[in-house]
C-alpha cells in the first residue's frame, strides 16, 4: 500500500503532514497536508492502471512497409496521363480476420517503421482517384500477402499497386474521317459513361463492369440530307489491367459499317466483335440486348443447401415470343450452361432456372443442374445468345449481383422491383431488394411470379 513517504516522494510540494487523523476540529494547515496526500495518493494509483492496461515488454513487433507501382499494360503506342503519386495512396493494415487495425490518409501520415501487435496481418493500398468513369483517371490498388509480426520481430513488406480499372481508347477509320460529317462512340456502364468524340484522344477508365457501346455515325448525302447511322456493342465481360482498343470503321459506299474490339494483353487473345449496322437490329437470328431480364435470384437460400436450393428467374421484356433453347447461361468467366429444352417464353412471362429440382414448386422452370454456381459474395450473372459455352452469341442481359447497393440476402431471394423492369433501371442495386414473400421451401421468394415491390 502507499505509505506517507511514497506521497510525499511523489508530491514534494506538500508540507510534512499529519497523518494521525485526530478527531477534533483540525487547522487549515492540517486539512491542506490531507488534501495534498489525497492527490498523491490518486497520481500514484492512475500510474499503476496505465502500466497495467499497457502492452508486456516483448509483446510488438515493428513492420517497414514500401507501396510500389508498376504499370503491366502495353498500351498501343500511347501513354498514361495524370498518374496518381504514390504519397497520395491511402493504406490500410487489417488483422488477418479483416479488422482495421491501422489507417493511413496517405502514405506521407505513415510512420518509418509501424509499431504492431503481436499477429497476422495484411495491407492494402489503393489511390485515391476511383470514379465510375473518367479520362486520364487510371486507379491503382493492390494487396500484401499474409505476414506475421513475432515479439520484437522486425518486418518488411512491400505492396505492389497495379492498374485495378479498365482502360478504353476509341480509334476511328480513315474511312471514318473522310466519309462522315459527324461521329462519336460513347461507352457506358450502369454506373457512368464517356463520349469519345472525333478528335478524342485520352484514354478513358471504367470500374470492372460490363460496358455497352454506342457509335452514332452522321453524313450529308449529295440532296443535302443528312443521313443517321448507329452500331451497338458490349463488353460484358471487361478486365481490369486491360487496355480494350475500339476501332470504328465503316463506308458509306459500300453501305457496310462494324467496328472490332481489340483487347491488348500478353496472356489473352484477341478479341474480335462484329457489330450490326442500323439502330437497334439485332444480329439476324438473335435477340436485343434487353429483350430477357435477370429478375431474382436466391443464392443463399436457409431452407435448403445450396447444392438444392439456388435458382434464378428471367423474365421476358420484349413484344415476342423467345425461344431459349440454344441460348447460354453464364457465370463470370467460370461456369457456362447451354439451355437444351425446347422452351417458348411469351412476353411478360417468367422463367425460373434450378440448380437442383427441389429447389422450387414453380409451374415454368428448367434444371441446368451444377453447371451454374451462385456465389454468395456476388457475380456477373448472363445470358447470351446462341453459340458455344467456350464462345456465346452476344449478350442479351447480365447484372452483378455483388455490386454496390444488392441486398444482402440469406433465406430470402434478391428480386428486381416490377417498377424497375428495364435494362436502364435493372442493373442497379438500388432497384432490387429483399422479398418478403414465402414459397415452397420455406424460404422467402417469388419464383416464377410477379415480384414483391421495393416500396
Amino acid at each position: 500500500m502507499f505509505n506517507k513517504k511514497t506521497a510525499e516522494e511523489l508530491n514534494p510540494d506538500c508540507p510534512d503532514a499529519d497523518f494521525s487523523f485526530p478527531n477534533h476540529i483540525q487547522s487549515k494547515k492540517t486539512i491542506m497536508k490531507k488534501i495534498c496526500y489525497l492527490i498523491a495518493l490518486l497520481y500514484a494509483m492512475s500510474l499503476s492502471s496505465c502500466q497495467k492496461d499497457g502492452p508486456a515488454p516483448g509483446n510488438t513487433g515493428k513492420l517497414l512497409l514500401d507501396i510500389k507501382s508498376e504499370l503491366q499494360i502495353r498500351e498501343v503506342g500511347r501513354h498514361l496521363k495524370s498518374a496518381p503519386e504514390l504519397k497520395d495512396f491511402k493504406v490500410t493494415i487489417f488483422h488477418s480476420d479483416g479488422i482495421e487495425a491501422m489507417v493511413f490518409d496517405s502514405t506521407m501520415q505513415r510512420p518509418d517503421t509501424i509499431e504492431l501487435q503481436v499477429g497476422d496481418y495484411y495491407v492494402e493500398a489503393h489511390s485515391n482517384n476511383n470514379l465510375p468513369a473518367a479520362f486520364d483517371n487510371p486507379y491503382y490498388s493492390g494487396i500484401s500477402e499474409l505476414f506475421s509480426i513475432g515479439p520484437n520481430d522486425l518486418q518488411s513488406i512491400a505492396v505492389n499497386c497495379l492498374l485495378a480499372n479498365t482502360m478504353v481508347s476509341v480509334l476511328y477509320s480513315q474511312q471514318v474521317i473522310e466519309g462522315f460529317t459527324e461521329y462519336e462512340t460513347i461507352v457506358a456502364s450502369e454506373l457512368d459513361s464517356l463520349i469519345y468524340r472525333s478528335d478524342e484522344s485520352r484514354m478513358g477508365y471504367f470500374r470492372t463492369l460490363p460496358l455497352s457501346i454506342i457509335v452514332n455515325l452522321s453524313y450529308h448525302k449529295p440532296d443535302g440530307s443528312i443521313v443517321d447511322r448507329q452500331l451497338s456493342g458490349s463488353i460484358p465481360f471487361p478486365l481490369a489491367n486491360r487496355h480494350y482498343e475500339i476501332i470504328v470503321d465503316a463506308s458509306i459506299a459500300q453501305g457496310l459499317a462494324a467496328f472490332q474490339i481489340i483487347m491488348d494483353s500478353t496472356d489473352v487473345p484477341k478479341e474480335v466483335i462484329e457489330i450490326i449496322d442500323g439502330p437497334g437490329n439485332p444480329v439476324e437470328g438473335a435477340y436485343a440486348y434487353g429483350d430477357l431480364l435477370i429478375s431474382e435470384i436466391m443464392y443463399d437460400p436457409s431452407s435448403l443447401s445450396d447444392t438444392e436450393g439456388e435458382w434464378f428467374e428471367v423474365y421476358n421484356n420484349s413484344h415476342q415470343i423467345i425461344s431459349l433453347q440454344n441460348l447460354v447461361l453464364g457465370r463470370d468467366d467460370a461456369n457456362r450452361h447451354t439451355i437444351t429444352d425446347p422452351i417458348d417464353l411469351h412476353p411478360g412471362d417468367y422463367l425460373v432456372l434450378e440448380r437442383n429440382e427441389a429447389a422450387t414448386s414453380a409451374s415454368s422452370s428448367y434444371l441446368y443442374g451444377s453447371d451454374i454456381l451462385l456465389p454468395n459474395t456476388g457475380a456477373l450473372l448472363s445470358i447470351f445468345n446462341e453459340g458455344t459455352e467456350s464462345n456465346p452469341g452476344s449478350l442479351i442481359f447480365s447484372v452483378n449481383y455483388g455490386d454496390i447497393n444488392f441486398p444482402d440476402g440469406s433465406g430470402s431471394s434478391i428480386a428486381l422491383s416490377p417498377e424497375r423492369m428495364n435494362t436502364a433501371e435493372a442493373v442497379l442495386g438500388s432497384s432490387w431488394c429483399l422479398s418478403s414473400s414465402a414459397f415452397s421451401s420455406g424460404d422467402l421468394g417469388t419464383p416464377g411470379g410477379i415480384n414483391d415491390s421495393c416500396q
